[in-house]
């Protein structure tokens, strides 16, 4: 059997160029960590090695993020029911159903004509389903939990770093645990109101 090439030595020139090209990726990279930390994301700096025919493994700095909202950071916490999490997501679904966000066609014709307003608009048979449950939950939540779930789903400030300002504006608490307990109180409600919706309108959502 051959035997594989030997690598080639990499010139000075080439090792210094290397060492420079590292340095720039790597600020880029911190950046780039930066920015979307502030966003709210968990991020960090991973480096990885690609082997080279000429000279040392060559090294890259690659950006890893996960955007993690207060639902979720409190689950993986075992600070809020998984059941409560899973209603909350279904709720999220449903807006983004109902604004056609999901709906790969919009044609009149996926409509029933039965239904309220639908005949002639473009919206699809998912679309009403989806605002019927929407309407379910917000006609049976607390005031002060609407507004909650609205803001921090619908308004984007669920983000991890951003919701906090947003649960003190609307319920007043400026406690950590008070403010955890208010989004969990309003999630577990989201379950119990889903729960109690009738079965026809829940297999449609499934």
């Amino acid at each position: 059997m051959a035997k594989p090439p030997k690598k080639g030595r990499a010139t000075r020139a080439e090792i210094l160029a290397d060492i420079e090209r590292q340095r720039l990726e790597k600020a880029a990279a911190r950046r780039e960590a930066n920015r979307l930390a502030v966003t709210g994301a968990e991020v960090r700096v991973v480096e990885e090695r690609e082997e080279q025919e000429v000279g040392p493994a060559k090294k890259a700095y690659v950006v890893r993020a996960r955007r993690v909202d207060v639902f979720q950071h409190l689950l993986e916490r075992q600070a809020l029911a998984q059941d409560s999490f899973d209603a909350v997501r279904a709720y999220e679904h449903d807006v983004s159903v109902a604004l056609g966000h999901t709906t790969p066609e919009r044609r009149p014709d996926h409509i029933r004509g039965s239904e309220t307003g639908a005949p002639g608009q473009n919206i699809s048979q998912a679309q009403v389903e989806a605002s019927r449950r929407m309407q379910w939950v917000r006609d049976r939540l607390p005031p002060r939990d609407f507004r909650l779930l609205e803001h921090l789903l619908v308004n984007g400030s669920a983000h991890k770093g951003q919701w906090r300002k947003t649960v003190e504006v609307i319920t007043g608490e400026r406690r950590d645990e008070a403010q955890a307990a208010a989004v969990r109180l309003m999630a577990d409600n989201v379950r119990d109101v889903r729960q109690a919706m009738p079965r026809r309108e829940v297999k449609k959502a499934a």
